[in-house]
């Protein structure tokens, strides 16, 4: 199977931009055994003002924000992932944005082929696609980067939409299927 890393279109400069987030929201938070602190937290968050500006289906940095419609998608995929609301405000035009934070299950899926860096980020990524196969959208444990990842239905399922500021980059893998499609090469 393939699978895909969900990421922000970088191409997009007009990108809108939560302001103060990642010191509100500390990453340490953002796992499954944590999520209920997520309630007491103030989650809305005034935007960086720009003359232009495009509120796109997914925010990548500085913590993962999803769009209301690929909410929706990922919850018919997988109807059992936690979201919070996070409200995104800007104020000189007095308008308020809904996102939705989401926190992902962290699979042991890394491949033994996988390269890394002296400082441990990741050089080469490898998944072991027995490991991921039952996952349609996860992180994957083991590795700095908190990559989100996508199966091919989920990914196919977001290019047939009208999303905006999504990239998926294809992460290689090992396994049965690895092997069958690489035969021809």
């Amino acid at each position: 199977m393939n699978y895909f890393i969900l990421a922000q279109d970088e191409r997009i400069s007009n990108a809108v931009e939560p302001v103060g987030i990642a010191q509100v929201i500390k990453k340490e938070l953002l796992t499954l055994d944590r999520m209920e602190e997520l309630e007491e937290l103030e989650r809305q968050f005034s935007v960086l003002e720009k003359n232009e500006m495009l509120y796109i289906d997914f925010i990548e940095k500085p913590i993962a924000l999803f769009s209301d419609a690929l909410k929706q998608l990922v919850e018919k995929y997988e109807p059992r992932t936690p979201f919070k609301a996070v409200v995104l405000m800007d104020m000189p035009k007095s308008m308020q944005t809904l996102y939705w934070l989401v926190i992902p299950p962290k699979v042991p899926c890394l491949s033994s082929q996988t390269e890394f860096h002296l400082d441990g980020t990741v050089k080469k990524l490898v998944i072991d696609e027995e490991k991921a196969t039952p996952y349609t959208f996860f992180q994957i444990e083991g590795i700095k980067e908190n990559y989100i990842v996508v199966n091919i239905e989920l990914a196919e399922s977001i290019l047939r939409r009208d999303l905006r500021g999504i990239r998926l980059q294809k992460i290689q893998t090992e396994g049965r299927w690895n092997d069958i499609l690489s035969v021809g090469n």
